[in-house]
């Protein structure tokens, strides 16, 4: 163990590829809710992924299309009773809101097995960005990746 204010000694990850990291890791079950969820469908499913904070939205076909934050779900769902001022088109989108589709944010954050961990781990932390869907060359998600996932990696 290194002592407070030393640089932490770990794993090089330099050549390291994302498929290395997923061995390690292992298979578990991916937090991947369909386009269609109802609102109550993405609360039970946010609240049954103990490893996850992301839920990864896919289409019929099972490609990723986006994902909803448990941030952005929080916001949704309080928001208004936190809000001193809340905003019509705000409310309006509450009372809108029917879907996953309608929660996601749009422009998903993803990796590919063969990528490199340290280009991977540089982009999470420069968007702050905890886990990333890992997908394939069809844009299904085949696993995911956290930062706790390359902290075990490292150690």
């Amino acid at each position: 163990m290194s002592n407070p204010g030393e640089p932490m000694q770990g794993r090089d990850i330099k050549g390291l590829k994302v498929r290395d990291v997923m061995e390690t890791v292992g298979k578990r079950q991916l937090p991947v809710v369909p386009d269609t969820a109802t609102v109550y469908d993405v609360v039970e499913a946010m609240c049954s992924y103990r490893h996850s904070r992301v839920l990864y939205v896919v289409d019929e076909d099972g490609r990723l299309t986006g994902y909803i934050s448990l941030e952005n779900l929080m916001r949704h769902i309080f928001g208004h009773s936190h809000e001193r001022h809340a905003h019509p088109r705000h409310l309006l989108t509450i009372i809108t809101t029917e879907s996953a589709r309608d929660l996601m944010n749009k422009r998903p954050f993803h990796a590919r097995e063969d990528d490199d961990v340290e280009t991977v781990l540089e982009r999470m932390i420069g968007k702050r960005v905890p886990e990333i869907a890992i997908v394939d060359n069809e844009d299904r998600i085949v696993a995911d990746l956290t930062m706790l996932d390359l902290l075990k990696v490292c150690r």
